[in-house]
């Protein structure tokens, strides 16, 4: 019996990102907020474009240079 989840891979976005459909979503770091996803999903949100993932992947918080402060960061929406 195959288990559907509906899991927000990105606590702090304003508006979630959500995969839908996987077999399993496990959470391996909540700080970088990265996940590894388990068998085919779709990654939807209300501000971008609907993915289809047809295999088990791995989800994380995208970083972007601020180069006033010389650091990485994570992306905001």
């Amino acid at each position: 019996m195959e288990t559907k989840t509906k899991v927000n891979v990105a606590p702090s976005s304003d508006a979630g990102h959500y995969v839908e459909k996987a077999q399993q979503v496990v959470s391996l770091d909540e700080v970088n907020e990265t996940f590894l996803v388990k068998g085919e999903s779709e990654l939807t949100t209300k501000n971008h474009t609907t993915l289809e993932m047809k295999d088990d992947c791995l989800i994380t918080c995208q970083q972007v240079y601020n180069p006033f402060q010389k650091t990485f960061e994570k992306s905001r929406d």
